[in-house]
């Protein structure tokens, strides 16, 4: 894992096979969110150049944001996401709770929506790690039937 860079409210790693773009827990409701988020899109474009992302995947790491629930914070944050997401031809989003992955598939779908990337929304790492990197899991063992 190579670290490309870091911000206060995220942390970019290239990984084998893929990005990862890690939230940190700092809130998007502090002073200057605007500009931070424009420095991060502007680094990103550096960091991780259109001609790279077409044999990557990218992974969207939130698990340990603070949840967003606010619509104004998601209509702030978007362009970042739009900025991170192109070019890639296979992405997803990683979270740590139920809660969580309601709330990032009702976001998704609301992308998808307005004719945005299709964004899944995995609660296993394995998993989104193998779907940005085009990957299948093995299938899991079969279950014995229980003997009578």
């Amino acid at each position: 894992m190579e670290e490309l860079f870091r911000s206060e409210f995220a942390v970019v790693t290239r990984e084998p096979g893929f990005i990862r773009v890690r939230r940190t827990t700092t809130p998007m409701a502090v002073a200057g969110v605007t500009a931070i988020l424009d420095k991060i899109a502007s680094e990103f474009r550096i960091r991780v150049p259109l001609r790279e992302r077409k044999a990557l995947g990218v992974l969207l790491d939130t698990r340990e944001a603070p949840m967003m629930t606010d619509d104004a914070a998601m209509a702030i944050v978007r362009p970042l996401m739009n900025e991170v997401l192109t070019g890639f031809p296979r992405s997803a989003i990683l979270v740590k709770t139920a809660v969580g992955k309601l709330q990032a598939m009702r976001r998704a779908r609301e992308e998808t929506s307005l004719g945005r990337v299709q964004l899944p929304v995995f609660d296993d790492e394995a998993a989104a790690i193998a779907h940005v990197r085009g990957e299948e899991l093995p299938a899991p063992p079969p279950r014995s039937s229980p003997r009578r």
